[in-house]
This record gives C-alpha cells, structure tokens and sequence, in this order.
C-alpha cells in the first residue's frame, strides 16, 4: 500500500460563523475524531484535499495525517465528506482515525480488467452492474480497488460478488448480487426506419386503383342529385 499524506492545522471555534471564516481563508473545516482519541477540529486547504481524491479517485483511503504541531503522524480515512450541491466544492470533511487493531467497514471500487470473449468474438455487451461493494479489514490491509478479469466470460455469463475473494478482506456486500453480465447483442429498429415504412403506407394507399367495376367520376360532370340550381328568388 502506498503512502498517502495531508497537511491540517488545529482551528478555534466552532459553529457556522467559524466554519465560514475557516472557507474565507480558503481552507475546509473539519474534524478528527475515533474510538481512541477524542474530537480535534481542524481546517485543511480546500486545493489539497480535492487534488489528493481527484489523484487517488477515492476516499476509502489510509492517510497518514500530519497535524500542526503534534510529532507523529495521525492515520486516518476519510468518513463523509460535505460538498457544495450546485459547485461541488468540498464544505466539510470528518476524518475517522483508525485502530490499526479494528477492522473497518467501508466501500471499495470494482475494477473490470479486459475485454469478455463473448465481446470480441460473438458482439456481445458487457454490462457492469455493481461499481461498488461493501468489505470489512483492518487499515493496513485496505485494498486500492477490487481488479476483476473478465476476458473469459461469453455471452450469458455473469460475475456475482460470491465469486470474489480477497486475501485480509471480508466482503459484506450479498453475496448472490451481480457484479458484471455479458449479454447478447440487440438489434434496434431506428425510427426513421419506422417513419419511412408509414409514409411509403400512406403513399401507397394515396396511389391505389379503384376496386373493379367502380367508375371513377368524370370530369366536370356533377354528382347526381348535386346538381346547382339557379336561385328562383323569393316571392313577395
């Protein structure tokens, strides 16, 4: 597992009028807290802590924390983290500090590795239906991501979390849940295939012959029984 680092400073003050201060200066306020130690609130700088989960695509992560004045390391993760619903900006995070003796239950990415033969040689598709699934270690064991090899898999195969193992890792998610399937091929009428079959309909009949034995009307010549009559005039 490779090492992952973050700079806090201790803050004073709590509430929204501190935590907007602490935003102003371009920090996100936060706290420490676990079953070890007690809450510490803190403010790390807003750029750091987006560049470190845009770098590591994660959160689930073990970070070593170097806290403004304190000699050693503390090793936390990232438990919630607040973001802004219309910026995404993070707003607040709660940084968990882990018992290197205690299993944590966290989620963990699924990574789907190669191309399904079913794909490459029969046009199937390859659908993955769980992108997440729920584990149990302890932190040093914490797994970057869960690598899936899917290149055997045909058409009509599926992967359930069931089939998969880790070594240090106990997997919460049920276990008859699907992970990935490959599922054949579907042929998709488009709508202007339907469109023009309708107007070559509508033509069609528009075009038709009249039935045999049915005169078609002449020109010029009135309907019997529609003949114009020239007005008689009203008598007085």
């Amino acid at each position: 597992m490779k090492e992952i680092t973050l700079i806090v400073e201790k803050r004073e003050g709590t509430g929204k009028g501190a935590s907007h201060k602490v935003r102003q200066d371009g920090s996100i306020p936060g706290v420490i807290y676990g079953p070890e130690t007690e809450p510490v609130a803190v403010a790390v700088k807003t750029n750091e802590l987006s560049n470190l989960i845009r770098r590591e695509g994660r959160t689930n992560m073990l970070i070593d924390l170097n806290v403004d004045g304190e000699n050693s390391p503390r090793k936390v993760i990232i438990r919630e983290l607040q973001r802004d619903p219309v910026t995404g900006v993070p707003k607040h995070v709660d940084l968990y500090q882990v018992s290197v003796k205690r299993k944590l239950n966290l989620s963990a990415r699924v990574n789907l590795v190669g191309v399904p033969d079913g794909v490459k040689n029969a046009g199937g598709i390859l659908q993955q239906v769980r992108r997440e699934i729920e584990i149990a270690c302890l932190p040093d064991n914490i797994p970057d991501n869960i690598e899936i090899d899917v290149s055997s898999m045909n058409i009509g195969d599926s992967i359930h979390v069931k089939d998969i193992s880790i070594d240090n890792v106990d997997i919460i998610t049920e276990q008859r849940l699907t992970i990935a399937t490959v599922v054949p091929p579907t042929v998709i009428k488009v709508a202007e295939e339907i469109a023009a079959e309708a107007v070559e309909g509508e033509e069609a009949e528009e075009g038709a012959e009249p039935a045999e034995g049915e005169a078609k009307p002449e020109e010029g010549k009135v309907a019997e029984g529609k003949e114009d009559k020239p007005d008689e005039g009203k008598k007085k």
